[in-house]
């Protein structure tokens, strides 16, 4: 079932402690850009393992295509994230395809994996 939503695109920055130790750093991602009318397909069990191998099933898997050229480390949806508290879910990015026109993700929510 193909629905159509609104995504952030989030990059990765890197935020220090302010305590004056270089390694005290840690991963943050900011919202880059937002897209809207985003093509979103869920992705069953079964057809992750036809398209994938297997390797690596999650319950919350989707394929987004997303108009232009972007580039992203996570993305997130604008009804499910808070790009303020940082709160909600965000899915990580696999296999980012470019089109003529478009670009293609496919998300998944690391915390469901089942396989």
């Amino acid at each position: 079932m193909t629905e159509y939503r609104d995504v952030y695109l989030l990059k990765k920055v890197d935020s220090d402690a302010n305590t004056g130790n270089p390694f005290d750093k840690k991963a943050d991602y900011q919202v880059a850009s937002k897209a809207v009318f985003c093509r979103v397909n869920n992705l069953g069990l079964q057809k992750q393992a036809l398209l994938f191998g297997g390797d690596s099933i999650y319950q919350d898997a989707k394929t987004v295509l997303v108009n232009g050229h972007c580039q992203a480390d996570k993305l997130a949806f604008v009804d499910e994230y808070d790009p303020v508290t940082k709160k909600g879910i965000v899915y990580d990015i696999s296999m980012p395809r470019r089109h003529a026109n478009s670009t293609a993700f496919f998300i998944f929510n690391s915390k469901s994996k089942v396989g």
